[in-house]
């Protein structure tokens, strides 16, 4: 009796340890969400930002649905921050916990508003280097150009405070056009 009850702690101490795989699996997902945040936070390239995006998505409903997501979140952050020098957001560290959030079209619509506000950052920095007003008003019309490609991706319920948003940086981006002439 003693025996079985010795080889019970046993297994149950060894089940407790071993590590869940999916915990791994999971981690690694989370790790690569990590890197698609930040790429995604920081590009300017259309292409990179939605190929990323859409990453993001799969990866957020893919996550092994046994899996510890504090634990691996843990795991995540941890690899994370011993592979790169960068701050996580409290908002990121929510989304690994709860990874709907990366699925949601609120989400979708907060990151193209970012990406495009990042873009015409970009292209003002630009305005104010080139000389001649053609090529001011070239980086305007990229500006518009690629709004109506943001405003035609935003879906959630509050897309239009995303599009004033949007149509208010192009209003500011083309007043700035004409503070610099040639």
């Amino acid at each position: 009796m003693l025996t079985v009850i010795v080889i019970l702690v046993a297994v149950a101490l060894v089940w407790k340890f071993t590590p869940n795989p999916a915990n791994k699996r999971a981690a690694g997902m989370m790790f690569q969400m990590l890197e698609s945040f930040h790429i995604i936070d920081t590009t300017v390239n259309l292409d990179i930002f939605t190929q990323r995006l859409d990453l993001l998505s799969q990866l957020a409903s893919t996550l092994p649905a046994n899996a510890g997501k504090s634990k691996s979140a843990d795991m995540a952050l941890r690899a994370y921050s011993d592979k790169y020098d960068r701050p996580i957001s409290p908002t990121i560290r929510q989304i690994l916990n709860q990874p709907q959030i990366a699925t949601s079209t609120k989400f979708r619509d907060e990151a193209a508003t970012a990406f495009f506000l990042r873009s015409c950052n970009k292209l003002e920095t630009e305005i104010k280097t080139l000389k001649t007003s053609n090529a001011r008003q070239r980086r305007v019309t990229q500006a518009h150009e690629l709004a109506d490609i943001i405003v035609d991706r935003l879906y959630s319920d509050e897309q239009q405070k995303y599009i004033d948003c949007i149509h208010g940086e192009l209003a500011r981006l083309s007043g700035s056009t004409s503070l610099h002439p040639l």
